[in-house]
């Protein structure tokens, strides 16, 4: 009996869902229902003026009768990027009139061009410049009843995990199966919203490293996969464009532009960190996908990586379990691991590294064993491989109690490979930069993006101003101003609690406001007491080398910053970001001891607050920054 309610309850479920999709649908394209109409052709209307030396078009149309453009289209073809402006005369929702500007690109990659407008107006103006071999064939508007599917499919997974999260209580029963139904859902979307152009933090750089690793011998380079190497690309806004960007990127994935030739078969271990998204591009080659489906295909490889990892470390996490599924479900962690990046691994596997630090640190057991202790040594060797400032954390396993309890062999063995993995990972981080700054050597280079930067002239200046180069690191490492996302402060001036979580790098973050959300429910979770967990107080010389390993793994974050990306003899680091605290994050709430004074809410509860919460976030912030500028 209790089944069938159940059944019945989840079926007026799915229906209530549909129902609530369809209207939210309906009301999206109440205009095209109220006065919808096909297109409505402003050719005519075009005229080419002067205006100097320059031929620009001109296209002017005016109704008595106040009407609804959602889309302009306009045709014909162009030698490169151009801006052109729209002119309207608009009335909102109270009939109030202003006078409106726009603008949007047209491009030599397509022959068709489109820009949402979704406004009710009397009259709209056009004006393009008319470069030369430019010709502009057609200019039109419409309204026209359109199921989006982008929108539909945000509002199903939107209401179906909402649903989950407020009405099914099993699902709080295992929070790792929660997590990987909810980031796989969350991942998915954002690698088919963002289709096959540069999203994320230099992932033309990762993509090259993963396209390359993905063949043996012999480098295939298409048009399209260079276009993403090289970030030549064309401004797309809307849904239309975009399905013409995939169609362009298909038929440029079938053109062979050259053939490169491995140096070494064997990959370096500074791209292990690739070897997912190499792995699905090559399936993608195999069952013979088109370009841009082969480039999403290689962002799942990433994103199924951080599931399986992610999973195992909620899983196993004996504290702060409802912290660290909070941790890995923040926006911004979700993005990175559904594109082409290696921050996804040194995340994850330094996380689980530091859940089973924790583990063993906490809530010893004589039964740990050395292939525990060896297993967390190689995640943080793993982890540490594309970025080697994080090594030092591989300190914090010297301190396990369980390392002491080993025979002497094994112990002296362990510490001894310990310091070695700590030696080698920090000599192929420093000895180059010391080998060429004796030898005076400036063909090691800096930002391979360009710029002033040089890391052995960086180090020189150091060297010569020493204590400049130390109120210099002091300053900038204490200082919460200078966290960027794409390194414009203009762009970039946000709280950094949303630059660190609430962060879709050139897609877009979410405004301040959205931390009085987030900021209550972090220290909430910082401080939350854990039930299950032992009074337990760090010796001196413990706390010693955690802060030593911590603090050194800062500082290396920063002078790596400042000597591969800054111009040389700058007072301002360049290019730091709050997300490279990121891997620490969970390390820092778990040394948190349990007192009197913190919070103790329900775990039911608190569970939903959570999930609800990062819902609200993760969705919201998808809504704004991808939906709205893009597909709406």
């Amino acid at each position: 009996m209790i089944e069938t309610i159940k059944k019945h309850k989840r079926i007026v479920a799915v229906v209530v869902i549909l129902i609530l999709t369809a209207v939210i649908e309906l009301i999206c394209n109440f205009p095209a229902i109220r006065g919808g109409y096909d297109d409505l052709d402003l050719t005519k209307y075009m005229t080419v003026e002067e205006e100097g030396n320059r031929e620009k078009y001109v296209i002017s149309y005016s109704s008595p009768q106040k009407f609804y453009i959602k889309e302009l289209h306009l045709s014909g073809t162009f030698p490169k990027e151009h801006y052109y402006t729209i002119k309207t005369k608009e009335y909102n929702s109270f009939d109030k009139e202003s006078e409106e500007y726009y603008s949007d690109t047209v491009n030599s990659w397509f022959s068709d061009f489109y820009t949402n407008l979704n406004k009710k107006v009397t009259s709209v103006e056009i004006t393009l410049n008319k470069p030369e071999n430019a010709e502009l064939t057609a200019v039109s508007c419409s309204n026209k009843f359109e199921i989006n599917k982008y929108r539909v499919l945000f509002f199903l997974a939107a209401f179906s995990l909402l649903y989950c999260l407020l009405f099914e209580k099993k699902i709080y029963k295992k929070l790792e199966w929660l997590f990987a139904v909810y980031a796989l859902i969350f991942g998915l979307l954002l690698i088919f919203y963002v289709q096959p152009v540069k999203n994320s933090w230099d992932e033309q750089i990762h993509f090259d490293n993963a396209y390359k690793l993905s063949f043996t011998k012999n480098i295939d380079w298409t048009e399209a996969a260079l276009n993403i190497k090289n970030i030549n690309t064309v401004t797309c806004n809307t849904k239309a464009e975009y399905a013409e960007l995939r169609e362009y990127m298909n038929q440029a994935g079938k053109v062979h532009v050259y053939t490169e030739k491995k140096e070494n078969i064997v990959p370096s271990y500074t791209v292990l960190a690739y070897v997912p998204q190499a792995i699905f591009l090559k399936l993608g080659r195999i069952f013979h996908f088109s370009f841009s489906l082969m480039y999403a295909f290689g962002k799942i490889g990433n994103l199924l990586l951080y599931i399986s990892v992610m999973f195992w470390a909620i899983k196993i996490a004996k504290i702060k379990q409802l912290f660290l599924l909070f941790l890995t479900l923040m926006p911004t962690n979700l993005f990175l691991a559904s594109s082409y990046t290696y921050d996804t691994v040194v995340f994850s596997f330094f996380t689980l590294g530091c859940v089973i630090w924790v583990n063993e640190m906490f809530f010893y057991e004589s039964k740990t064993s050395a292939k525990k202790i060896i297993f967390m040594i190689l995640l943080f060797t793993i982890g540490s491989f594309s970025k080697a400032v994080y090594i030092p954390i591989i300190l914090l396993v010297t301190l396990l109690p369980a390392l002491k309890e080993l025979p002497r062999k094994s112990r002296v063995a362990i510490c001894t490979g310990i310091f070695l993995v700590f030696i080698l990972v920090m000599i192929t981080f420093v000895l180059p930069t010391l080998t060429s700054t004796v030898t005076r050597d400036l063909s090691l280079g800096g930002d391979a993006r360009g710029g002033d930067t040089n890391i052995v002239g960086q180090m020189i200046s150091m060297i010569k101003h020493p204590w400049a180069s130390i109120k210099l690191m002091l300053g900038n490492i204490t200082s919460l101003d200078n966290f960027r996302n794409l390194g414009s402060v203009d762009r970039d001036n946000f709280f950094f609690g949303n630059l660190l979580f609430l962060n879709l790098a050139e897609l877009g973050i979410l405004t301040d406001k959205w931390s009085a959300l987030l900021i209550p429910l972090f220290i909430i979770l910082c401080f939350n007491k854990d039930e299950n967990r032992k009074s337990h107080v760090l010796k001196k010389w413990d706390v010693i080398v955690v802060s030593f390993s911590i603090v050194v793994t800062i500082a290396l974050v920063w002078l790596a910053l400042y000597l591969s990306f800054t111009p040389v003899g700058s007072e301002t680091i360049v290019g730091v970001q709050a997300r490279y605290y990121m891997p620490l994050i969970y390390l820092l709430v778990a040394l948190i001891p349990n007192v009197k004074t913190f919070f103790h809410v329900e775990k039911e509860i608190m569970e939903r607050i959570v999930l609800i919460s990062v819902l609200i976030l993760g969705f919201t912030l998808i809504y704004k920054c991808v939906l709205l500028c893009r597909f709406l």
